[in-house]
C-alpha cells in the first residue's frame, strides 16, 4: 500500500518517534537504550502470511507477551508491542541489570514484577509513538489503558490476534542495551479514515520536499 517514498518517509519519522521513547527509556532503567525501527510496512491482514520473513517475529509458533494500547477520536486504532518470551525476559533481566545466562524463558517463569516492567516499557513505547503520529496529524487522541497479555500462537492459528484488524502498520524492531540486541514487533491497526489522513498528510509532506 505504501510506494517507496512513503515508506521511506514514515520509517523516518517513525525512527524519530522511538529515539525519543528510547531516551525516556534511558533516563528509566539508567543504562542507554537504542531502538530503531528499520523497516515499515502497511498492509491488509489478508496480505500477513506466516511464511513472508517480515512478518516471522510474530507468527512463529510458541509464546508471545503483546502489550496493547487503543487510541481513539480523530485517529483511532489499537498499537501492539510484542515479543517472544524469550526476547521478553532478556529485555526485562537486562533492564534490571540482571544476568541473562542460563536464562530460563519458559512461559511460567514470567513473574508479575517481569510483566510490570515490561508494560512499563511498553508504555513509554507506544505513548510516544502514538502521541506523535497524533502530533503528526494535528489530531486530538484519547487513550485506554494498555492491557499486557501472554498469547499462544499454535501452528495453523499464526493470525488469529489480527483477525478483527483490516490494516496495520507492522514495525521492525531493535533493542541495543548493554551489548544486548533484542527483536521485537509493533504492530499498529488504523481504521480505514485514519489511514487516509495518515497518507495524505504524508502526502502533502512529500510534495513540500520535492516540490
Amino acid at each position: 500500500m505504501l510506494n517507496e517514498l512513503q515508506r521511506d518517509l514514515l520509517t523516518e519519522l517513525v525512527n524519530v518517534y522511538v529515539g525519543q521513547a528510547a531516551s525516556m527509556l534511558s533516563e528509566m532503567v539508567q543504562q542507554k537504550i537504542d531502538l530503531a525501527i528499520p523497516k515499515v510496512e502497511l498492509v491488509s491482514t489478508t496480505e500477513v502470511n506466516p511464511e513472508d520473513h517480515r512478518f516471522n517475529i510474530f507468527m512463529s509458533e510458541g509464546h508471545l507477551i503483546t502489550s496493547s494500547l487503543k487510541f481513539g477520536h480523530e485517529f483511532r486504532g489499537k498499537a501492539i508491542l510484542m515479543f517472544p518470551i524469550d526476547q521478553a525476559k532478556i529485555l526485562v533481566n537486562t533492564c534490571l541489570g540482571e544476568i541473562t545466562s542460563d536464562l530460563d524463558t519458559d512461559a511460567k517463569s514470567l513473574m508479575d514484577t517481569d510483566l510490570d516492567v515490561l508494560k512499563e516499557i511498553s508504555n513509554v513505547i507506544l505513548n510516544a509513538i502514538i502521541g506523535e503520529f497524533g502530533n503528526f496529524l494535528g489530531l486530538r487522541l484519547e487513550y485506554a489503558l494498555p492491557d499486557i497479555e501472554l498469547v499462544s500462537i499454535a501452528k495453523g492459528d499464526k493470525t488469529t490476534f489480527l483477525q478483527n484488524e483490516v490494516h496495520v502498520l507492522i514495525l521492525q524492531t531493535s533493542f541495543s542495551l548493554a551489548e544486548t540486541n533484542i527483536k521485537g514487533a509493533i504492530v499498529i491497526a488504523l481504521s480505514m479514515d485514519s489511514i487516509s489522513s495518515l497518507l495524505k498528510k504524508i502526502d502533502e509532506l512529500l510534495e513540500e520536499i520535492h516540490g
